[in-house]
């Protein structure tokens, strides 16, 4: 379980989030709000990528000086290096975070072929791969997926289903058409609400 507890963070002079708290408990949650309001930034913030705000976030009701050990975060927000390779980028975090190589996700995905294309050349679905195979190889306690099933084709999305459905992690994604991950036991949460 994740608490956000009296959160406030402001982009230049225009808040984002004013005291701002919630709870979110479920194992499988899909965070639904329009464009915008926030999702993005509060999924860095409990990713531990952004540290410039003021509040708690609790992981079972402890704070996690270093989140990054237990969240992995999969997001069009995160800036990967365009000029790496993405076989290089997931080198990167196989010996950064000692995982295994994580050959049976890159097969189902279909990803293989495009291990030795520079991340910047990838299609938007194939960077969407990269970015999912990249945070569920982790296998970290917590699953933050932003827009998990934009760009992805439906063979893609039906791979990604059926690893969700038996995680073990708690998962927490953002998505504009739930209903996939609704199907598989996700439950809806506004982000204000």
């Amino acid at each position: 379980m994740i608490e956000i507890k009296h959160l406030s963070k402001v982009y230049l002079h225009d808040p984002v989030f004013s005291d701002y708290s919630a709870t979110l408990a479920e194992q499988k949650l899909c965070i639904e709000a329009p464009n915008g309001q926030g999702k993005s930034t509060l999924f860095r913030i409990i990713a531990g990528l952004d540290d410039a705000f003021h509040g708690a976030v609790l992981f079972d009701g402890q704070t996690q000086p270093a989140a990054q050990q237990v969240v992995a975060l999969a997001s069009d927000s995160i800036p990967y290096p365009e000029f790496l390779t993405a076989r290089q980028l997931l080198q990167l975090t196989v010996k950064s975070w000692a995982c295994p190589w994580p050959e049976l996700m890159i097969t189902q995905l279909g990803f293989e072929p495009f291990l030795d294309t520079r991340y910047g050349a990838l299609s938007s679905g194939n960077q969407k791969k990269c970015q999912l195979i990249n945070a569920i190889m982790r296998n970290t306690p917590y699953l933050v997926l932003d827009e998990p099933s934009a760009a992805l084709d439906h063979a893609s999305l039906d791979v990604l289903l059926g690893w969700l459905k038996h995680h073990p992690a708690q998962v927490i994604i953002s998505c504009h058409e739930p209903q996939a991950f609704i199907d598989i036991g996700f439950v809806t949460q506004p982000l204000f609400g």
